[in-house]
């Protein structure tokens, strides 16, 4: 039987990595330069947190959560975001005793149950941060110059677009809400089943993303959300917009723009594809979600980026990244005593930084020289009886298929002078030149 990985499921191969990995230490570099710590939570939780996040009439909790009941008989789910866990964390180890703000960043999995199209995944990677304990809409601002200085990193800020809008507080939200519900009555037969469904289901903000032309069209009609903003709620508005205006970044205000869960009120933020609904990165403000899941009534936001959206991003643009799963050098060599000394000579090798495999199997030196090709390596070692006994070996140019004997005590020397040593401490952003 052949197996292959689950739908909506991918393999991570060694080449992808280059790109997950880079982005991974442009993403902690930025951070951390911002005051961030790294934080990793479990990734599942109860089932009950999640639904006291997100809300139970949400599409993530009805019908995109994976979820298992333990041997004891507790509702468990893999993580479909990341946020909840943090908030989680914060109230039960009693952060909001520590500085405030906790400025904390994660890389990790996630998992969602969700309909298969063009640039989904139901198990995906994301990046993100959150500062939590503080209201003031200036976080809000340096959040997005964040994301958008870690787009602008990886080469890919000039292929999305900044949106942003405002949810308002709750009650603002109510008046709101109850504006579009007398907007869509009568209007029913426009909207697709799937909508009509929310509209029933008072999931108002889910009717603020189309599904069709019809809903395009009644969507320029339908009321806008700063209309009903409160003064206190407008003022915030402003302010943050006066923020993030000191950073010259060209945004977009965008009133249809929303999050697909509860939580989030006031600032949101969306970095697309540029012509496209497809997000890249994207974040708001959630003052109530640390009071709703147990703790103060402190501020809180952040954004989250899909890693492998932004890796489609960098390929369409053809953005190079430094390669770590290259190999240097292969060891081949002949006969046990050939062996014996080809093993203490591979280990030096690499701790002086360099990247070498071989010194294995019971394979002639024609053979070998065939697995170095397969490894592609610019250089190949060769040592046999004759080079043990006279303390040289052969260092081949697969290339050009030359040969030349080098004294053991100077080969680090001359493999010095034609590659590339790994220094101990890797400085990713100087491949940036821009950083």
């Amino acid at each position: 039987m052949a197996f292959t990985s689950p739908q909506g499921t991918s393999d991570i191969l060694p080449a992808d990595h280059d790109y997950f990995n880079f982005i991974t230490k442009v993403v902690r570099y930025r951070f951390r330069q911002a005051g961030f710590q790294r934080i990793a939570v479990p990734a599942f939780e109860e089932t009950a947190l999640y639904e006291q996040a997100l809300g139970l009439d949400t599409k993530i909790i009805s019908s995109e959560l994976y979820t298992f009941t333990d041997p004891r008989g507790r509702s468990l789910s893999l993580r479909p975001e990341i946020t909840p866990g943090i908030v989680r964390s914060f109230i039960e180890h009693h952060m909001d005793e520590q500085a405030l703000p906790q400025e904390l960043y994660y890389i990790d999995r996630v998992w969602r149950y969700q309909r298969l199209k063009s640039g989904t995944k139901r198990e995906f990677w994301q990046f993100g941060g959150e500062v939590l304990g503080e209201t003031d809409p200036a976080i809000d601002a340096q959040l997005i110059y964040l994301g958008h200085r870690i787009l602008r990193d990886l080469s890919v800020r000039d292929l999305v677009e900044l949106r942003i809008n405002t949810l308002g507080s709750h009650e603002d939200r109510v008046k709101y809400f109850e504006a579009l519900q007398n907007f869509y009555t009568g209007k029913e037969r426009a909207l697709t089943p799937g909508s009509r469904e929310m509209l029933q289901q008072r999931r108002y903000l889910q009717l603020l993303d189309p599904k069709s032309e019809d809903e395009e069209i009644l969507l320029q009609m339908a009321p806008k959300m700063l209309d009903f903003l409160s003064k206190k709620s407008r003022d915030l508005y402003e302010q943050m917009r006066r923020y993030l205006e000191m950073f010259e970044i060209p945004y977009t205000l965008d009133p249809t723009l929303v999050r697909p869960v509860e939580y989030y009120n006031h600032t949101v933020f969306e970095f697309r594809k540029t012509g496209t609904r497809q997000k890249i990165l994207v974040g708001g403000r959630y003052d109530g979600l640390i009071e709703q899941l147990g703790g103060q009534g402190l501020g809180g936001a952040g954004f989250q980026c899909g890693m492998e959206r932004t890796i489609d991003l960098m390929l369409e643009k053809k953005v190079a990244v430094p390669k770590k799963g290259y190999i240097q050098i292969f060891v081949a060599a002949t006969g046990n005593e050939a062996k014996r000394h080809a093993l203490p000579l591979l280990v030096q090798l690499r701790e002086h930084g360099l990247h070498a495999v071989g010194a294995m199997g019971n394979t002639s030196m024609i053979e070998q020289l065939q697995r170095a090709q397969k490894f592609r390596v610019p250089y190949t070692l060769l040592l046999g009886d004759t080079e043990v006994e006279n303390g040289t070996v052969l260092l081949r140019e697969m290339k050009r298929g030359r040969s030349e004997e080098i004294p053991r005590e100077r080969l680090l020397e001359h493999l010095d002078s034609l590659l590339t040593v790994d220094k101990p401490l890797d400085t990713t952003l100087e491949f940036l030149g821009h950083a």
